[in-house]
């Protein structure tokens, strides 16, 4: 099944605009063709019995697929409380994908080898798109871009520094997050690499990349990108920090915000700026990015916690919103789509899935394999740098490629976890 799972993963990556065939029901590519037939494919395995269909248990990898598929039987029974039908089923067509490309992942990929190979398919594609921006910027030519939102102040003809990279995605602030991606999957390839020029080779397109993030003007995500490299550089170093050393960290730090906002009055403003309720003439971006949560919140009271339904937070938002947005609907927000849509219950369970996630890769840290623990540093920081990346997407539920990518992460635990089964057993 590798050949089946490098299509799968390097057709994502294409997005839905190249070799796409449009239905009424929508773009038909060939990830999503791919991700159909998974299901399918693994029926029939069971049916045959075959071995290689192993359910791990007492496992972070399998609890986060449990999780995932809990989360689909919730969005599917939605259906009894969603007021518009077809968002619905967009938003269950869009997470069938995500979930037949995960259970893929998790169920057909079991050495490291054959991680490594998906990892370096994903590379590829990826390394392609970041060519492809470069191609934006220097050329000035966008193939699929909306240059009368991208171009704003109608520069790109004349200005080459002011063109802004966004290859086949809707908005700069998608590729930005797909570039930190492409950092990570680097950063992990460059402890596979055998010889110097390929460890260079990659550290050379991390930068490229790295660039293009600036580019993007995206200030979140370039934010996000230094974290990430801070988060793996301070994990090479050796320190070991008692209880008290931390608390008077945390304390330092405090005292360092609150320095800065007596030092620089305006930033308070610009934080007081967040919770305007004015008319929407008035609201900065950030204002209206907090009040698309706020009315998130409202609506969850509204439905008593159980979501307004999958794929309905637009139509709440255009429909019944209680503060100014600019007639900007999409909640701009991965954690509180989740929990405005699908409600407290899935939301907690996905959080606690993914924190689960996390914690397995702290473990796997420790694992005296050189290689792994390089790998799991890497894969660690992206996790945590994607809870404040994700807040920058327009609609995370429409990146197929986060699906396929959480997928890699949750088939690596897997994959270290069945070692430990063997040794230990």
């Amino acid at each position: 099944m590798l050949v089946y799972l490098l299509i799968l993963v390097m057709s994502v990556f294409l997005g839905t605009r190249l070799i796409a065939i449009p239905t009424p029901v929508a773009q038909l590519t060939i990830y999503r063709v791919c991700a159909l037939l998974v299901v399918p494919i693994l029926l029939v395995q069971l049916k045959q019995q075959q071995q290689r269909l192993k359910w791990l248990a007492r496992s972070h990898a399998s609890y986060m697929v449990a999780i995932l598929i809990g989360w689909w039987f919730w969005a599917l029974a939605s259906i009894a409380w969603a007021q518009q039908l077809k968002l619905w089923f967009q938003a269950l067509f869009l997470m069938t994908l995500g979930l037949s490309a995960i259970l893929a992942l998790y169920f057909w990929v079991n050495r490291m080898q054959d991680w490594q190979r998906l990892m370096r398919g994903a590379w590829y594609v990826m390394t392609g798109l970041v060519i492809w921006g470069y191609s934006e910027i220097i050329t000035g030519k966008y193939l699929f871009a909306d240059l009368v939102k991208l171009d704003k102040g109608r520069t790109f003809a004349s200005n080459i520094w002011s063109r802004i990279p966004i290859t086949t995605f809707a908005n700069q602030n998608d590729y930005a997050v797909m570039l930190i991606a492409y950092i990570t999957t680097c950063l992990v390839l460059y402890h596979f690499a055998r010889t110097a020029v390929g460890r260079v080779t990659y550290l050379i397109w991390s930068v490229f990349a790295l660039y293009l993030v600036y580019r993007t003007g995206s200030r979140m995500a370039l934010a996000c990108t230094f974290l990430l490299l801070m988060l793996i550089g301070l994990q090479q170093l050796t320190y070991h920090l008692t209880r008290t050393q931390l608390w008077r960290g945390f304390f330092a730090g405090g005292l360092v915000v609150i320095g800065l906002l007596w030092w620089k009055p305006v930033l308070l403003n610009k934080l007081a700026g967040l919770v305007q309720t004015v008319a929407h003439q008035y609201l900065s971006g950030d204002a209206v990015r907090v009040n698309l949560m706020r009315n998130g919140l409202l609506f969850l009271t509204e439905t008593a916690g159980f979501g307004v339904g999958a794929g309905n937070i637009e139509h709440w938002m255009g429909q019944y919103a209680f503060l100014p947005t600019k007639d900007i609907t999409n909640m701009h927000n991965w954690w509180f789509e989740l929990l405005v849509g699908y409600g407290v219950i899935v939301f907690v369970a996905y959080v606690l899935g993914y924190a689960g996630l996390v914690y397995r890769l702290v473990q796997i840290k420790r694992i005296k394999v050189k290689t792994t623990q390089h790998i799991a540093r890497a894969l660690w920081a992206y996790l945590i740098v994607f809870i404040p990346a994700s807040m920058t997407s327009a609609n995370n539920m429409l990146i197929e490629w986060h699906w396929v990518f959480l997928g890699l992460i949750i088939s690596f635990i897997k994959i270290q976890e069945q070692q430990k089964e063997r040794i230990s057993s």
